[in-house]
């Protein structure tokens, strides 16, 4: 099952920068994280990780907004059932 949850400060997910207000999708039976990532100069993606591991899920277009980046994350959590156990981002 996936869950999305805020972190918090001094969590190693937390980023002060965060376009995707401190949310991760987190599965409760892999082990695995889904975060939000700089990914250089006004670039921004979606990356799974488990331990060391990393996976690039989506690239986002560049010039994104963060209300768009947010919805972004919220429909990705959508399309893998996680429930949400994070506040609204808007």
């Amino acid at each position: 099952m996936w869950f999305l949850v805020s972190v918090v400060k001094g969590s190693k997910y937390f980023e002060s920068d965060s376009q995707t207000n401190n949310q991760i999708i987190v599965s409760d039976t892999t082990d695995m994280i889904i975060a939000g990532y700089s990914a250089g100069a006004d670039t921004y993606r979606f990356e799974m990780r488990k331990g060391n591991e990393c996976f690039v899920l989506q690239d986002l277009p560049k010039g994104l907004a963060k209300t768009a980046v947010i919805h972004k994350f919220q429909e990705l959590a959508t399309q893998l059932g996680a429930r949400s156990l994070a506040s609204p981002a808007y």
